[in-house]
C-alpha cells in the first residue's frame, strides 16, 4: 500500500505509530528493557569501539508478511529489500543501476529488452541463480492469482525468454517507459524458481541479497545475517536485528543509552527532542511518500465528484501539516517525483480551506445536511496519523462532514485498506521517481490496487497509459502535468503533505545513507 507501495509508503499506505508521551517512570522502564534485551541478545548493539558486526535498528512497526511480491507495508519492504534482489535497482538519486542484471539493451522499437545477468550468484541456500529464476518470478507476478502488487506495472510484458542461464529477454506488447523503475522495486524482487514450484515463497525467505533470513519473533524482532557470498561484497554487519519498540520516545531513550545503532523516527516532536551530538546524530531525509485522505468514491455521497471536491476544498493542508507534523514537511499535490513538479492545487475548483465554497458545493450536490464517513486510521507505523485524523475531523465538521474514526493496528488496517472496507482512510502512501508507478496501480487499467484507488476513471487511465508509452521527457512532463490536474479535478483523495523521515544514527557508524524512498539498502555498506 501505500500502500502501503506502499500498503503502498508504497506502494502502501505505510502508516506508522502515533506515539504518546511517556511518563518518566515508563520511559525509564522502557529503556531498561531495551538495554536488557540488548545485553542478553546475540543480536545486541555493538559498543562504542566502532564494531558493527552486531547491529540493531529500532523502529515502532513490525513486518506483516514474508513475500516481497506481496509486500505493501514500509517496514516489510525495508526488511525484505535486504534479503532479496531485483534485476535492477535505483540509486539514492533515483538513477537506474545494475543489480542481478549487469547490463540491458532495448530494441529500436522499444518492444524487446534483453538483460545480461550477473554470473556466479547463488541463493542463500547455495543454489545457483539463473535466468529461469527471473522468468519464473516475473511470470508469478503477472499471474493474477498471485495478487502481486507490481502486476499492473508489468502488464506490458507479453512473454519472457530465458535463452541462456545468464540472459533474459522480455517481449513487450507496447512501449513501457517506466519498465525499469517497475523492475527495480521490492515488489519486483526475484524469488527462487525452486521455491515457486514448491509453494514455499512467503514461508522461509531465500534471496540473493546482502542479508540472509534467520528468524522472526512476531511483534518483537526480525534477525538477519550477513551474506558472505553477496555479489556486492560481504556486509560488515554479521547480525542485523530490527527491534520493535512500540514508542518512539523509548527509541530515543534507547539511543541515549547506547542500546541501538539506528533508531527510525517519524514523530517531528521526538526528532526535535533528539537534536544531535553526544552518542548519536539526527539525520533528516525528505521523503517521496505523501500523506493523504483517501476517499472511497464507490460508496455513498463520495460517488459524487462535487462532494469529493468539496471535501478537498474544505481542508487547509498547511493547517494539517503544522498541527500533525510541526510544519516539518511540504504541502504537496499528487505527484512527488522530483523530476515532475507542478502547482500543488491546480485543478481544484476553489482554494483549499475555503469552507464557505465547500458548503455551497455540498448543497449544490444535494448534501447540504452533511453525512458521516467511516474513516480508518492506522496506529502502528507512523507517528502523525492520529493527529492528522483529529485535525481533518475538526476541519470537515465545519461543513457537516463527520469523520467517524476507526483506529486499527497495522495488519488489520492493511487488510481493510486493500479491501476498500472504509469510506475514507488516513494514509501514508509511497511515492516514486516515476509518476506512472505512483498511480498506475491505483487508477490505470487493471490496476493492482484499484480497490483502494476508490474510483474508475477513463481520463486518468488514458493519461497514465500515454505517459508510460513515450520516453520523450518533454512529452511525459506535459502528460503528467495533465495527470496531476485531472487527479485534483476528480479528487479521489485529498493530497496533504510530504513529510520528512528521521534517523538517529549512533556516533561512529559509517556508510549509512538515508534515501527518499525509505529503503535501507545502505546497511550493506555500513562499517
Amino acid at each position: 500500500m501505500t500502500a502501503h507501495t506502499t500498503p503502498g509508503r508504497t506502494l502502501r499506505p505505510t502508516p506508522r505509530r502515533r506515539t504518546g508521551k511517556l511518563t518518566i517512570g515508563a520511559a525509564a522502564a522502557a529503556v531498561a528493557l531495551a538495554v536488557g534485551l540488548s545485553a542478553c541478545s546475540p543480536s545486541s548493539g555493538s559498543s562504542d569501539s566502532g564494531d558493527t558486526s552486531a547491529f540493531t535498528v529500532a523502529r515502532t512497526g513490525d513486518i506483516d508478511k514474508l513475500d516481497p511480491q506481496l509486500a505493501t507495508a514500509f517496514q516489510t519492504q525495508q526488511t525484505l529489500g535486504l534479503v532479496y534482489s531485483s534485476l535492477v535497482k535505483t540509486g539514492a538519486d533515483g538513477s537506474i543501476q545494475p543489480d542481478l542484471a549487469t547490463q540491458w539493451t532495448t530494441s529500436q522499437d522499444n518492444l524487446t529488452v534483453t538483460f545480461s545477468l550477473r554470473p556466479g550468484v547463488t541463493w542463500h541456500d547455495g543454489t545457483p541463480f539463473t535466468s529461469e529464476d527471473v522468468k519464473a518470478s516475473l511470470q508469478r507476478i503477472l499471474d493474477q492469482a498471485t495478487g502481486a502488487v507490481a502486476r499492473s506495472n508489468l502488464t506490458a510484458i507479453a512473454s519472457i525468454d530465458a535463452p541462456a542461464p545468464t540472459q533474459v529477454v522480455l517481449h513487450l506488447s507496447k512501449p513501457a517507459a517506466a519498465l525499469l523503475y517497475s523492475l527495480a522495486s521490492v515488489n519486483a524482487s526475484i524469488v527462487s524458481a525452486k521455491d515457486i514450484a514448491a509453494g514455499t515463497v512467503g514461508k522461509v525467505p531465500d534471496g540473493t541479497g546482502p542479508f540472509a533470513w534467520k528468524q522472526w519473533d512476531q511483534g518483537q524482532q526480525v534477525v538477519l545475517t550477513g551474506n558472505a557470498k553477496y555479489y556486492g561484497g560481504a556486509p560488515a554487519i554479521d547480525t542485523l536485528t530490527f527491534r520493535v519498540i512500540p514508542d518512539e520516545a523509548s527509541i530515543l531513550n534507547g539511543m541515549k543509552a547506547g542500546a541501538f545503532q539506528i533508531g527510525q523516527i517519524s514523530d517531528p516532536g521526538i526528532a526535535q527532542q533528539a537534536g544531535s551530538g553526544g552518542p548519536f546524530n539526527l539525520v533528516k531525509q525528505p521523503a517521496l511518500a505523501y500523506h493523504t485522505l483517501m476517499l472511497n468514491g464507490r460508496r455513498g455521497p463520495l460517488q459524487n465528484q462535487q462532494v469529493r471536491q468539496a471535501i478537498s476544498c474544505a481542508i487547509d493542508r498547511d493547517q494539517v501539516l503544522k498541527t500533525a507534523a510541526y510544519g516539518d514537511g511540504t504541502v504537496t499535490g499528487p505527484i512527488t517525483s522530483p523530476a515532475f513538479q507542478y502547482p500543488a492545487t491546480d485543478g481544484l475548483p476553489c482554494r483549499p480551506g475555503d469552507v464557505d465554497a465547500a458548503k455551497q458545493m455540498l448543497a449544490a450536490a444535494g448534501f447540504g445536511g452533511g453525512f458521516t464517513l467511516n474513516t480508518i486510521v492506522e496506529t502502528g507505523e507512523y507517528a502523525t496519523a492520529g493527529a492528522e485524523a483529529q485535525n481533518l475531523q475538526a476541519q470537515l465538521a465545519k461543513i457537516g462532514v463527520r469523520l467517524e474514526l476507526r483506529q486499527l493496528p497495522t495488519s488489520p488496517y492493511v487488510q481493510a485498506w486493500l479491501a476498500a472496507d472504509y469510506d475514507a482512510a488516513v494514509a501514508l502512501n509511497g511515492g516514486s521517481y516515476d509518476p506512472y508507478l505512483m498511480y498506475g496501480r491505483y487508477f490505470g487499467t487493471g490496476g493492482s490496487l484499484s480497490k483502494p484507488g476508490g474510483i474508475e476513471s477513463q481520463a486518468l487511465a488514458g493519461l497514465l497509459a500515454q505517459g508510460n508509452s513515450t520516453s520523450d521527457d518533454a512529452q511525459r512532463k506535459s502528460i503528467y502535468g495533465n495527470l496531476q490536474k485531472q487527479l485534483l479535478t476528480e479528487s479521489p483523495w485529498v493530497w496533504m503533505f510530504r513529510s520528512d523521515d528521521y534517523y538517529l544514527v549512533k556516533s561512529g557508524v559509517q556508510g549509512f545513507t538515508p534515501r527518499p524512498d525509505e529503503l535501507l539498502t545502505s546497511l550493506a555498506a555500513v562499517k
